[in-house]
């Protein structure tokens, strides 16, 4: 499911897929993958094809099955 859902190319509705997954890790990388409404490196949203400067060191906490918080590490 990884691989399909959050490979080279991240749709939406393959991430919000994800984030439904039985596994703990999957759904936690599908719920970070879509609340970073960007693309980024190896993180490529067909959706969403550029960088947010916004988001320039910017990171995404997870903490069990609640939405990611961003922090700024500097």
């Amino acid at each position: 499911a990884l691989w399909r859902l959050a490979g080279l190319a991240r749709t939406p509705h393959g991430l919000a897929e994800l984030a439904q997954d039985p596994f703990p890790l999957a759904r936690r990388i599908g719920a970070a993958a879509l609340a970073r409404a960007e693309s980024r490196g190896a993180h490529q949203r067909t959706d969403l094809p550029e960088p947010d400067p916004a988001l320039d060191g910017m990171h995404a906490l997870a903490q069990g099955d609640e939405a990611p918080v961003w922090e700024r590490w500097s």
